[in-house]
């Protein structure tokens, strides 16, 4: 629906993945062995939908009805990883869209919220994270989203203020998945700035290519391979081309997602 905005998350992300998904970056949580660094992730996502219209039977029976019109609920367990694992409460209706949850299976759980307003084209809205033990917030995030089928734009406030970036997703041929992307970062406590551009194309069914360039001399480069349904094998580089005396960054991986 063109009233309906999408979720925080969605801010920003067309370009977002286009720059950073799948390219060689460890979770927090990985292993080592000789030169190389290896993790696995195993992770379960569950949407459910509940109901709270009931019916009594001739039987006296309690018969579930019709669901509460947009309201989820979304679990995430992460393996080995808990702390990236989450349950949140979704609500998405005309003009608006919030959640509301839990993340990190520990004693030390954070309360998330997130909330924005606005449609499918224009949304402006916050992204909020409070530590239960430290009684501090430990993310405050508000960002500003343009959409359309083709070009996409957002302008986000991170990491309580100091980070402010700009990108922007252009779509140029959707047969072959062709599209370019850009990212402006401006961090206010280091005064430094940043450009990454990136672009991605089908060089041939369920086989696509990216690659990415930043002013602080990274290059990256990436290429995915669907080899049957659902199930990606990705080999992805990086290098620094200002610390040459360092050794390339390869990495290579498996992916099932359902």
């Amino acid at each position: 629906m063109a009233y309906r905005p999408s979720f925080y998350l969605e801010i920003g992300r067309k370009a977002r993945d286009l720059l950073y998904r799948d390219y060689t970056e460890q979770p927090p949580m990985h292993y080592h062995y000789g030169c190389c660094d290896w993790s696995y992730d195993l992770a379960l996502r569950s949407q459910i939908c509940r109901s709270t219209s009931h019916e009594i039977n001739d039987n006296n029976q309690e018969l579930v009805g019709e669901h509460v019109p947009g309201i989820s609920a979304v679990l995430r367990f992460i393996v080995p990883d808990p702390l990236s694992s989450k349950v949140e409460l979704r609500y998405l209706r005309d003009f608006l869209g919030i959640t509301a949850g839990i993340e990190g299976m520990t004693t030390n759980p954070v309360m998330s919220f997130s909330g924005v307003i606005g449609s499918s084209v224009v949304s402006l809205g916050t992204d909020l994270a409070f530590d239960t033990i430290l009684k501090n917030f430990t993310k405050c995030n508000a960002g500003l989203s343009f959409s359309s089928p083709i070009v996409s734009a957002s302008l986000t406030l991170e990491d309580k203020g100091d980070t402010a970036k700009a990108s922007c997703f252009g779509l140029i041929n959707p047969l072959t998945s062709t599209a370019i992307a850009a990212e402006l970062k401006h961090t206010f406590s280091q005064n430094e700035t940043s450009l990454t551009l990136g672009a991605q194309h089908e060089v041939a069914p369920l086989t696509v290519i990216k690659a990415r360039a930043d002013t602080t001399g990274k290059v990256g480069a990436l290429f995915q391979h669907q080899l049957v349904s659902k199930i990606f094998l990705t080999l992805a580089g990086d290098v620094d081309i200002q610390e040459l005396k360092t050794s390339p960054t390869i990495g290579l991986s498996l992916a099932l997602r359902p």
